[in-house]
């Protein structure tokens, strides 16, 4: 077992962070990170919650605590931590000074912590959980090539969430680049990946979506291109393979509970129904009776899905997919479902829908309360042409007749200006009041 630190000196070549206009080389972090070890030995075999500051000193946290650390918990800004007795990095002076909490580490190389490592869920249909991941789980897709060596990453999403970290640790193991551009709004974002030469970028179909709109994307010599973290849909893949018809065009299925675990790259949505039988993927998969996806990591999942998970294993993912063809595709979450007179509408699913027209570059759909009905659907959708928007509606209207049965065709469709997204990238699908009862 190597710790992070480890696998990092043992690289031929380290990269370069670029966040808040500083640049920083990652062997400056390493020499940064065995400081803090030696600094602070009360920290050995402790478990951390590590708040967030800016990219290079989150960084060097994680590559001083993994392996001497007993716990990292990854913190997002107003995430209650579940325990009390967490040491909290950066630490306080009180907290540098206390001799009660310190321990007598033994400084040797040899000498690697298991560390488990604590991401929250975003929390985007509910409270955020936490849940608990080993290095090798995290880095079990992590790749190294001379080719990857050179490559810029982009990282969109936030760091500390399960996405970020991906990306963070891909470009940190395979000595690439890495240029910090999530917090930014779209345009600010393609220039700061244009002074950058970034060619690498993993966002959710979301961010994407806001990246084409800004119409500049194709300025920018595109290498590799993953989505994650919501449904691909196939006019975003098609969208983005037209732009970069040379790029390595995939999306990923994957959690914050239970890690990485499928790699589509054949530029279709969905993947392969030959895959509920594959046994050369890094999961083993099934669909239930309900319809929900199945998955059985090759590593011990977390203690806290065990009421998720049958006998033979499989985790439950809450995933509802649909067998088309050759296809198995997904339809939406079954914790998100919109209840039209008893009747189950997904969000997502809808959203495929209205997203097939060449002039809708977002959407959202949710619930509105109804006395006679429970809920009746409702979508939200950013176009890129509105000279009649009537006619627009329309024909959005009559592609959902031909596609959606009559309790998911939204009963009213309104056109914004902008669709909110959460700090994760993803759609924004907490609701306030108004938008329940408008």
């Amino acid at each position: 077992m190597q710790s992070l630190l480890q696998q990092l000196k043992n690289l031929p070549k380290t990269g370069v962070i670029t966040y808040e206009g500083e640049s920083c080389a990652v062997s400056e972090l390493i020499q940064k990170a065995a400081e803090i070890k030696h600094q602070n030995p009360q920290l050995y075999q402790g478990d951390i919650a590590l708040g967030y500051t800016h990219l290079a000193e989150f960084v060097t946290a994680l590559i001083a605590f993994d392996g001497w650390c007993s716990a990292i918990y990854l913190c997002p800004p107003n995430v209650a931590i579940p325990q009390g007795e967490l040491i909290k990095w950066p630490l306080s002076g009180d907290a540098a000074m206390d001799d009660a909490t310190k321990k007598q580490p033994v400084f040797s190389s040899s000498e690697v912590v298991q560390t488990k490592w604590y991401m929250a869920t975003s929390g985007t249909t509910g409270e955020p959980k936490w849940y608990s991941h080993s290095f090798e789980s995290l880095t079990a897709s992590s790749k190294y090539s001379e080719q990857l060596q050179s490559m810029c990453w982009a990282l969109l999403y936030q760091p500390f969430r399960f996405a970020g970290l991906q990306v963070v640790l891909q470009a940190l193991l395979s000595g690439a680049n890495l240029v910090d551009a999530a917090e930014n709004e779209p345009l600010v974002q393609i220039a700061l990946l244009k002074q950058n030469k970034t060619t690498a970028i993993s966002a959710t179909p979301s961010l994407w979506r806001q990246l084409l709109m800004t119409g500049q994307l194709g300025d920018l010599k595109l290498q590799y291109i993953t989505l994650g973290g919501e449904i691909a849909d196939q006019s975003v893949l098609d969208n983005l393979s037209r732009l970069f018809p040379k790029a390595k065009l995939r999306h990923i299925y994957a959690s914050t509970e239970t890690g990485v675990g499928l790699v589509v790259s054949d530029g279709l949505a969905g993947f392969p129904l030959t895959w509920l039988e594959s046994l050369a993927l890094p999961v083993a998969l099934k669909v239930s009776d309900t319809q929900h996806l199945m998955v059985k990591p090759n590593f011990k999942v977390c203690q806290t899905l065990s009421a998720q998970t049958d006998p033979q294993g499989f985790v439950d993912t809450l995933d509802i997919v649909e067998i088309k063809e050759h296809r198995v595709l997904f339809i939406g979450r079954a914790t998100g479902t919109i209840n039209v007179g008893g009747n189950k509408v997904y969000p997502e699913k809808v959203e495929q829908v209205l997203m097939q027209s060449a002039n809708v570059s977002q959407a959202k759909v949710y619930p509105k309360k109804s006395a006679l009905m429970g809920e009746l659907v409702v979508a939200d959708i950013t176009v890129l042409n509105a000279d009649d928007p009537q006619q627009l509606k329309t024909q959005i209207l009559i592609n959902c007749k031909n596609q959606l049965q009559r309790f998911e065709i939204p009963t009213k469709i309104n056109i914004v200006n902008n669709i909110a997204h959460d700090p994760s990238g993803k759609l924004n699908r907490k609701l306030n009041r108004k938008q329940q009862h408008d």
